[in-house]
């Protein structure tokens, strides 16, 4: 780094210190609305796009490049303009914002949220729907949100010379977390979405008052352009290198931010609440690392790190599968001390206020670099979701490069560090997390790991602190652990996929063909799995082909519904309507005449499921089948519009986002659309099964909203041709379900379900909280 000169001026004239207050309400406020924004938005546009945690991702990168270009903005400001024209600017792009909000909120009857018009018609392209929407509903007010925080932490500096501006991020970090925390907990719960964008708009309108006090506070302070330039003759210029490492560790945080989000979302479904963990523990790593240095322990959370990582390779090879918040809170925890390491660091390698507006135009360069990188650089480079091992792999580099910067760091220094790393490296393959390969690779480098530790123990044992041997070593030890890593992480990202006939992956997930029982010809099937979901199966000898299997068996909810309508139109052909493909098992059904129409979202679905040499439900289908692609919902709504009603005799929700059926699919608004397309006499079938969420109270709310009768069945399956599954109709004609269920079980299922009140779910409502299964 090279040291500034800076010749000292004359002391400026003194003048009254503007109050601290309004710019700590104002950063403040700021944030909390920034991080607002993305959640409301967030859940108004999921249902365009099928809930797909690639929605939330795409989000996230919206709001990441649109941040570099608010930091853009202020360190322009702040480095070429005068603080009273800065001022000046500043208020008029802050009159130009509500005045373009409010011709926007005029037009489409309110804040925020495009009317229906502006849903995309269709399922191609969807990353870039979502970039348009976002920029024309959000974009501008977001903008200007962005510039809160170095703005007027710049004119802080101006305007309090002497008091250092780095809590003030912290402040705004703190504010983000209060809008994130607050969301879930008492904002999603109690109002709708709409009254969610008015709230959100008053308190924008009060942001815009309250910014341009400050900004008048610094274009009135006559010591506000000459402060800067007095007692800044020890700064350092910070160096190329410096700015890359800032922007490394910035990335770095950022891909595991995401990469974790996405993790959790795959396991369960895709809703606010899952959101808003993984980023509160973002923006709270920024918190304890910016408001004071010494909350960052290296220490501590180094080896919090290294813990971190063999927890990591246990979960990605199916440790505590089934207990989906253990996981969660494991991938928090793991999530969160790979922040503080990044943001530590970050923190630790901080200019001086001069470069106060460079430094966080780098770390917004270092978010939306890995917002890029993983909402569209990774799906096109890897073919599964990858992005959790490389992040995890890219921050534990960026450690090392950071230590191996510093001369003092305990990897020069201390006396254990290279013998542990040594160590590390031997045993990370062999502590269980690769049940498949961890005997071969703990065989090949145990006995070489360790013998590097002993030699080193031998030779430099006596010697303590920095000395040129330990210099020589450490890339050398350094290399060994990250390259152990990366075979561990590579192997246990290629059992994700190992095995598998067929895969694709596309915005809405990662699909895989898998191929069951090939040593046993009479058994042999290929199995469709949505990440490590399945959605069906096929037998490919001849006498079982046409089985309907899965969750879709002749005892299960959907197929015991199927038989009783067929049976109840013995000389008519049946109508059914199914939301989701899979691999096409409820066309087994179908006799000739009958008709099965198909609403799939994911082309990638329609295109596994007619490739014969799988899957060949809808080649031997009897009846006659129609494919629709996009949205069911959008798909539907169209089609009424049309006055093309299908009318179908039963009609099954079968689609899944996750574990778990798209949130958007089980509201009123939803029903509203089902029920137009059904026979007066036809009955909805809902598939239900899934690991973490009880939807059972959801759908009995629903049947009581619209007058129909509830039943739920349960099969656990026979481990051969059918799968445990959950299945809830619901019919307006009771006597059906009598024909399916018993009347005695469904009235005490119905008495167990009317005593817990759920309130209906709609588009602007739901609370994930209340159904989570203990």
């Amino acid at each position: 780094m090279k040291r500034l000169q800076v010749i000292p001026e004359v002391e400026p004239r003194t003048a009254t210190l503007a109050s601290p207050y309004p710019y700590w309400i104002t950063i403040c406020l700021g944030a909390f609305l920034l991080f607002s924004l993305q959640l409301v938005t967030g859940k108004y546009f999921l249902p365009w796009f099928g809930g797909t945690p690639a929605m939330w991702t795409t989000c996230m990168f919206f709001f990441q490049v649109l941040l570099l270009a608010g930091y853009g903005y202020a360190h322009g400001l702040a480095s070429r303009v005068g603080a009273r024209s800065q001022a000046r600017l500043h208020a008029f792009l802050l009159l130009g914002s509500l005045l373009v909000f409010a011709g926007l909120a005029t037009a489409w009857k309110s804040p925020l949220l495009p009317s229906v018009s502006w849903r995309p018609l269709d399922s191609e392209h969807p990353v870039w729907h979502v970039i348009l929407l976002l920029s024309v509903s959000a974009g501008l007010p977001y903008f200007v949100l962005s510039t809160t925080g170095p703005l007027l932490q710049s004119w802080f500096v101006r305007t309090h010379p002497g008091a250092s501006p780095y809590r003030l991020y912290a402040l705004s970090n703190l504010g983000s977390l209060l809008g994130l925390l607050s969301y879930p907990f008492l904002v999603e719960p109690w109002l709708p979405l709409r009254i969610q964008a008015r709230v959100w708009s008053l308190g924008f309108v009060f942001y815009t008052v309250a910014c341009a006090y400050c900004a008048g506070q610094v274009r009135h302070n006559s010591t506000a352009d000459s402060v800067q330039s007095n007692k800044e003759e020890s700064l350092d210029v910070p160096s190329v290198s410096d700015r890359l490492i800032w922007v490394g560790l910035a990335a770095g945080a950022s891909v595991m931010f995401l990469a974790t989000t996405n993790q959790i979302c795959q396991e369960v479904t895709v809703v606010p609440f899952l959101w808003v963990i993984p980023l509160s523990i973002y923006l709270l790593s920024f918190i304890i690392s910016f408001d004071r240095a010494k909350w960052y322990s290296r220490t501590a959370f180094h080896a919090a790190f290294f813990i971190g990582i063999f927890l990591a390779c246990c979960l990605l090879n199916g440790w505590v599968r089934n207990r989906i918040l253990l996981q969660i809170a494991i991938y928090s925890a793991i999530l969160f001390v790979s922040c503080m390491v990044c943001h530590g660091e970050l923190v630790r390698l901080k200019p001086g206020p001069r470069d106060l507006t460079s430094f966080y135009l780098m770390v917004a360069l270092g978010g939306a670099t890995g917002g890029v990188l993983v909402a569209l650089v990774f799906p096109h480079i890897f073919s599964a979701f990858w992005e959790y091992q490389f992040g995890l792999w890219l921050c534990a580099i960026l450690l090392f490069v950071v230590l191996m910067r510093g001369r003092d760091s305990w990897l020069y220094s201390g006396r254990w560090a290279l013998p542990a790393l040594a160590l590390a490296a031997a045993i990370l393959p062999g502590i269980g997390s690769l049940p498949s390969h961890s005997e071969g690779l703990f065989g090949k480098f145990f006995p070489v790991l360790p013998l590097l530790a002993a030699l080193y123990v031998l030779n430099r044992w006596g010697q303590r602190g920095y000395n040129p041997s330990r210099f020589r070593a450490v890339p050398l030890y350094s290399a060994a652990f990250l390259t152990m890593l990366a075979i561990v992480l590579w192997l246990s990202a290629q059992d994700e996929v190992r095995g598998t006939a067929w895969r694709a992956r596309n915005f809405y997930g990662v699909l895989t063909v898998r191929e069951l029982n090939a040593e046993y010809p009479e058994a042999r099937a290929y199995s469709l799995h949505h990440g490590r979901i399945a959605h069906g199966f096929q037998f490919h000898a001849g006498d079982r082909r046409t089985l309907a299997t899965g969750y879709y068996g002749l005892t299960s909810g959907v197929g015991r519904a199927l038989l009783e309508v067929q049976r109840s139109h013995p000389a008519e052909p049946v109508r059914i309507g199914v939301i989701g493909l899979g691999v096409g098992t409820l066309a087994a059904y179908a006799r000739p005449d009958d008709y099965v129409r198909f609403y799939e979202i994911n082309p990638d679905v329609i295109t596994v499921a007619n490739d014969e040499r799988y899957f060949t439900y809808l080649k031997d289908c009897a009846g006659k089948v129609e494919l629709v692609l996009g949205d069911a919902r959008l798909s539907m709504e169209s089609e009424a519009l049309r006055r093309d009603f299908q009318h179908f005799d039963l009609f099954a929700i079968d689609a899944f986002s996750g574990d778990a059926i798209p949130l958007h699919l089980l509201t009123k608004e939803a029903f509203q659309i089902y029920l137009a397309s059904l026979n007066p006499d036809g009955v909805i079938v809902v598939h239900i099964t899934n690991r973490h969420l009880d939807l059972h109270p959801v759908l009995h709310t629903v049947a009581g909203h619209f007058g129909l009768h509830y039943a739920d069945l349960h099969t656990d399956g026979d481990g051969d041709v059918t799968t445990r599954s959950d299945w809830v109709l619901l019919s307006r004609d009771p006597a059906f379900l009598d024909r399916v269920l018993s009347p005695q079980e469904r009235t005490a299922k119905d008495l167990a379900l009317s005593s817990i009140g759920l309130p209906l779910w709609t588009d602007d409502y739901s609370n994930l909280f209340r159904v989570l299964k203990p």
